[in-house]
């Protein structure tokens, strides 16, 4: 189980944030924690510009991709800080990203009640229509006399403080297990055939059951997204080892929502040439994490050219650049005769100069070093980010 956990503050020295590392270390069994700041965060603006907003889409994406959600918050005025405030701002904001989504609320502060009163004050923000956080109830985690409680290490040394954590974690774990099992987008995960596993489609050239579409979908050596025509992302292949990483609960997401701000302008520009006719197909070529990927990016039109949407095909291609490199494309297929019929081709092909059969196409060779993060530029669900 993947969890988010939000440091409900922006200071630079925090108990709160002290309490959720250490729930990171001692619960890591349990659920991978990622600790989440604020600080970096700007304040909630509805009309600040999109370019000023990668950190706030890193930081949506990180609780879309949750199982469920910690917020540890200090408590100010009989509330909690502002900067929290914003922050839960940004994740109501023409999105639902805590709709249903398991919520367990702890919090710190020096004095023996333990941030009660913003505990409370957090659970009916949480309720709000908005928001309608799945927040766990009879719960409370309230831990007082911070200044205390923690050794040198970061430990708990308060053992009954301990205890109850353990029991209240427990139960969280359990309940986001609950809701997840339940969640449409689970349910959607979960299915490994199609849901008319009977029906045929008889294409042109042959027919073939939903069940082989999917399952070819799932082998082909390149992974595959689906942006339709109204530029929302339907649909991607689920194929083991992607590239780009997927989610289902990014389905229905519009290209401006699915990617960080920095790459929206790309998107954009890409659709736009297919739409328009300019452009057929776009290529990227790069390096992420070590390895050499190659992006190819379609205008699917119908048979009237009208289009259709936005096709990304995208494969890790080091095998084939080995084999480049040792020569396999320079023998000849002694046997068939198979090597002069394609060079023969080839050679018919390239001497067809006028032919208007060949798409408009834009090939781009992104340089980045290991430490370079790169975004695609079609489905945007991707874990890699431009900043």
């Amino acid at each position: 189980m993947k969890l988010a956990a939000i440091v409900g503050t922006n200071a630079t020295h925090s108990y709160n944030r002290r309490l959720l590392k250490y729930m990171q270390r001692h619960f890591a069994e349990l659920a991978k924690i990622e600790i989440l700041e604020i600080n970096q965060l700007p304040l909630f603006q509805k009309d600040l510009p999109q370019e000023q907003q990668s950190k706030v889409w890193d930081f949506k994406q990180a609780i879309k991709q949750a199982d469920g959600v910690i917020f540890s918050s200090p408590e100010y005025d009989h509330s909690i800080p502002a900067a929290l405030k914003s922050a839960i701002e940004w994740l109501s904001y023409h999105c639902e990203l805590l709709d249903n989504k398991p919520v367990m609320i702890v919090g710190a502060s020096y004095g023996p009640q333990g941030s009660a009163r913003a505990q409370e004050h957090l659970r009916q923000i949480l309720a709000s229509p908005d928001l309608n956080a799945a927040v766990l109830s009879g719960n409370e985690f309230l831990l007082g006399n911070v200044a205390t409680v923690f050794n040198e290490a970061g430990e708990l040394i308060d053992k009954p403080a301990a205890t109850e954590l353990e029991k209240y974690f427990t139960n969280f774990v359990s309940f986001a297990k609950l809701l997840n099992q339940r969640s449409p987008q689970a349910a959607l995960a979960a299915v490994k055939q199609p849901l008319i596993s009977e029906a045929f489609v008889q294409f042109p050239t042959g027919k073939l059951s939903l069940q082989q579409i999917q399952q070819i979908f799932s082998t082909m050596p390149f992974e595959v997204d689906f942006i339709d025509e109204t530029d929302h992302f339907s649909w991607f292949s689920d194929k083991a080892d992607r590239v780009h990483v997927r989610s289902v609960s990014s389905l229905g997401e519009t290209v401006q929502e699915c990617h960080p701000p920095l790459a929206v302008p790309t998107v954009e520009k890409i659709i736009t040439s297919f739409k328009s006719g300019e452009k057929d197909l776009v290529e990227r070529c790069m390096t992420l994490q070590g390895h050499k990927v190659l992006i190819r990016y379609y205008a699917v039109r119908d048979v009237n050219g009208h289009y259709l949407g936005t096709m990304e095909f995208t494969g890790n291609v080091d095998h084939l650049y080995d084999l480049f490199k040792n020569g396999s494309f320079e023998q000849t297929d002694t046997t068939t005769g198979a090597s002069q019929k394609i060079e023969q081709s080839v050679e018919a092909e390239s001497a067809d100069t006028t032919t208007s059969a060949t798409p408009t196409v834009e090939t781009e060779v992104v340089k980045l070093d290991e430490s370079t993060p790169a975004t695609d530029a079609t489905s945007g669900a991707s874990q890699h980010q431009e900043e």
